[in-house]
């Protein structure tokens, strides 16, 4: 009774950690809207994103995405449809609120194009680069992608020389679970149920002894 008790109690206590994510879903950001009225994006209340060579700065800080230098831009050049937003800038970057373990953004660009990430010290961790073997004749599509073991708290994208301008599009942040999980009240219940079992085991161990 005692090793049947202390097995479901086990069971529970890892139900109870096992069930949260190891990884929260990445986060995804077209520049087609901005988080509306809840702080979220890609919910029924999302704000459409406003025209022409626009300053972004705070439009995603409720998702943790804060711009310190970023220009939003409307046209067909980067896939086609004429609606159609995306980043062209010189240099863009920006701070994250909620760290991140990894970035991806695509790039259709003339020049080479460097992606850096930071730590909370603003210390660089890891950098990728796109290059373009045609740079300053022919546009190149790829993607810049990265990943760091540490968590990132801000990146930047810059091409080889700070007044050439690069066009991005479809950023994707994975975020650290960790900084964001909030297990569900039902796991919450759980919690005890799985300590009462342990402690109700061990007690009765305690007495055969």
């Amino acid at each position: 009774m005692v090793r049947r008790t202390f097995l479901l109690a086990t069971v529970l206590a890892n139900l109870l950690f096992l069930s949260a994510p190891a990884m929260a879903a990445p986060v995804s950001v077209s520049f087609e809207t901005f988080p509306g009225l809840d702080g979220v994006l890609g919910t029924p209340d999302d704000v459409p994103s406003f025209g022409n060579i626009t300053p972004l700065r705070n439009e995603y800080a409720s998702i943790g995405l804060t711009f310190t230098a970023a220009t939003l831009f409307q046209d067909s050049f980067f896939d086609g449809n004429p609606g159609n937003h995306f980043l062209s800038s010189t240099n863009p970057a920006a701070v994250l609120s909620v760290p991140v373990f990894g970035i991806s953004i695509d790039s259709f660009s003339y020049w080479n194009a460097t992606m850096r990430a930071f730590n909370n010290d603003g210390q660089l961790i890891a950098s990728t680069t796109l290059i373009n073997p045609n740079a300053g004749s022919q546009f190149l599509r790829g993607t810049l992608s990265l990943t760091s073991n540490e968590r990132i708290y801000g990146f930047s994208i810059t091409p080889d020389t700070t007044s050439h301008i690069l066009n991005l599009d479809n950023l994707v942040l994975n975020v650290d679970a960790s900084a964001v999980a909030v297990p569900e009240p039902s796991q919450w219940l759980l919690f005890p149920l799985a300590l009462g079992l342990l402690g109700a085991a061990r007690a009765r161990a305690r007495r055969r002894s």
